[in-house]
């Protein structure tokens, strides 16, 4: 309940406008690590293997906090919708100007009708795509839409798209 209302108070601040970033550079890789840590007995629980790059990862102009969160969300989405045995793998780069950050699971893909609509308040798509108890925690679908507006009061993007076996997000921010 408490991380319901958390989600929620983090939104009303993300809508009203109210939410304010104090942008400084922030190694991608520290905040991934912190990440990886605390979705691991998770993905452990589910015998899903977490992949990540050892090097490489580019430092960001971003709020730490507020980039913890997206990270956080998008790793902990990944590992609650992949099958048992399955894989997530986290990964990041530089491109001229921005810093990129791609999340990919092998969750078996989103239906297409539900990929413009996955960063909606409250969407949880079909019954398929709805965690089940001892998931890690209970979800009020806000966690995307929490990802897409933090994203966005950073000047990024994010986008998802499906690949051969699952689904990729990818973020993009500005490069520290």
């Amino acid at each position: 309940m408490t991380r319901l209302v958390d989600d929620l108070f983090e939104l009303s601040r993300i809508n009203a406008g109210a939410l304010r970033l104090s942008l400084t550079a922030v190694p991608l890789g520290e905040v991934v690590s912190d990440a990886l840590a605390t979705t691991t007995p998770l993905a452990d629980a589910r015998r899903i293997r977490l992949v990540a790059s050892e090097s490489g990862w580019p430092t960001v102009a971003a709020s730490e906090p507020e980039l913890a969160r997206v990270v956080a969300n998008l790793l902990l989405n990944a590992v609650r919708y992949t099958p048992e045995d399955g894989t997530v793998r986290i990964e990041a780069g530089r491109e001229e100007d921005h810093a990129w950050l791609s999340v990919a699971d092998t969750c078996g893909g989103i239906p297409a009708a539900d990929l413009p609509r996955l960063f909606d308040i409250a969407f949880r798509g079909e019954p398929a795509r709805t965690p089940g108890p001892g998931d890690g925690a209970a979800s009020g679908g806000l966690g995307l839409a929490i990802v897409h507006g933090l994203v966005q009061a950073h000047g990024g993007r994010v986008e998802v798209r499906n690949t051969t076996d699952g689904c990729q997000f990818l973020v993009r921010l500005a490069a520290a």
